[in-house]
């Protein structure tokens, strides 16, 4: 579906087919329109709980027709069996749960690492336990594409919080995924590349070198530490710097300018900055016209993210010039 669908005008009703052939939905759980979310029924467990979110009012794109793969951040799990979209979910979201969703489409598994080293300043997760996790998720939730290892951002707010050092970090971070490795090698779990510098991404990457871990076999490499940067600069010196060995990048929490700029060198990115994005908006002019009246704030919504959604799938379907790599302080 063209990317340009997303402000389209809505079908006319005569031009629909008002039960399509591969929908068995009852029409309690129908649009107008006749539609389901991709045209399939309930029993497929793509329809939202509360009814069928139409794809006609979405403009909804199931993927990029070029560049890189992107996993629209959710921070609810049943989102998973209900939106039908390319997803990337925190571990922390899913661990307390007694029952869990079964996905719609694929998704990634972030490890909240972030929110570990936050609240407690390291790990309280032990490998072991992040494997039976991750084992779960697979086996239970379904359609895993990967999950991200238990790695130690860099940035200087998280290095002030552990008291350690970017190097200490980076060791960490590949000692981990080695660990994780003996302890259950058939589990889709990534290496990720952490540093602060271009320098210090680049003595991670020839950390798992020496380690034995091929960086450029993976389908994917995750990188982190990138999303809170100050300057575009920062990211795009990083990414080129690290495609240029050859490896298949994710940049995690990319998003706006710098997942734009930085996309000729990335697999992947994914973000939930829609949520930030909705709650900002709400406080300026509310929520979006066919949600008033069902919440104050497009935070938690599907019509929102849907359409955040699609402007980055167009924008990063948009033919762009190639930028140079920027030179950073190594």
């Amino acid at each position: 579906m063209p990317t340009d669908t997303l402000h389209r005008p809505r079908p006319a009703p005569d031009t629909l087919d008002p039960f399509p052939e591969t929908c068995t939905c009852p029409p309690v759980v129908r649009y107008a329109c006749g539609h389901c979310w991709h045209g399939q029924c309930l029993d497929c467990g793509m329809c939202a709980d509360t009814g069928c979110v139409c794809h006609c009012s979405l403009g909804f794109a199931p993927a990029t027709a070029t560049g890189p793969q992107f996993w629209l951040g959710g921070h609810h799990p049943r989102w998973l069996s209900t939106w039908g979209v390319p997803m990337c979910v925190s571990r922390n979201t899913l661990a307390a749960r007694a029952s869990l969703p079964r996905a719609a489409e694929e998704w990634i598994c972030d490890s909240g690492a972030f929110t570990e080293i936050d609240r407690h300043g390291r790990w309280t997760v032990t490998p072991r336990q992040y494997v039976r996790d991750i084992r779960r998720y697979r086996d239970e939730i379904g359609l895993l594409a990967w999950a991200g290892p238990q790695d130690m951002m860099c940035e200087p707010d998280m290095i002030a919080r552990t008291g350690l050092s970017v190097a200490r970090h980076i060791d960490a971070t590949v000692g981990n995924f080695l660990d994780l490795m003996a302890l259950d090698d058939t589990l889709p779990i990534r290496p990720t590349v952490q540093g602060w510098t271009v320098k210090d991404y680049e003595s991670c990457a020839d950390l798992y070198e020496r380690r034995g871990v091929d960086l450029a076999a993976y389908p994917v490499v995750g990188v982190g530490s990138i999303c809170r940067r100050t300057s575009i600069r920062q990211p795009v010196a990083i990414l080129s710097t690290l495609a240029a060995r050859g490896l298949h990048l994710h940049g995690y929490g990319l998003k706006g300018d710098a997942l734009t700029a930085c996309a000729e060198w990335l697999t992947s990115a994914d973000s939930m900055a829609w949520s930030r994005d909705a709650r900002w908006e709400a406080a300026r002019t509310g929520p979006l016209p066919q949600c008033v009246g069902k919440h104050k704030s497009c935070a938690n919504c599907v019509h929102w993210a849907m359409r955040w959604r699609e402007d980055i799938l167009a924008a990063l379907s948009t033919p762009r010039q190639m930028p140079l790599p920027l030179g950073e302080t190594r």
